[in-house]
């Protein structure tokens, strides 16, 4: 009976955990981003390969981050992308 009970309290903690908050894999590790709206939508995204046209299909995770001041992980993503953008003109231009 005992482990009947232990596997409730373990599936209602999850199931608040992926309610109310985005879990969000980035260049620093895993990251726990409150949502906006509570719902079963965006429980895990992993953005270190983010671009552009990847945050304009999960804007309510872009929001959340903005909204929690976590907005770093999104500095990494559009900094990387603008290097990898950078390199590939270089490398044009440069022949390499």
């Amino acid at each position: 009976m005992s482990r009947f009970f232990a596997g409730m309290f373990c599936g209602a903690l999850l199931l608040f955990v992926v309610m109310h908050y985005h879990i969000v894999r980035g260049n620093n590790g895993v990251v726990l981003v409150p949502k906006i709206s509570n719902n079963l939508a965006g429980i895990y995204t992993d953005i270190r390969a983010f671009d552009l046209q990847d945050w304009q299909s999960h804007k309510a995770l872009a929001a959340a981050i903005m909204r929690s001041n976590q907005a770093d992980l999104l500095e990494d993503s559009a900094h990387r992308n603008f290097g990898d953008a950078m390199r590939r003109v270089v490398d044009d231009v440069f022949g390499g």
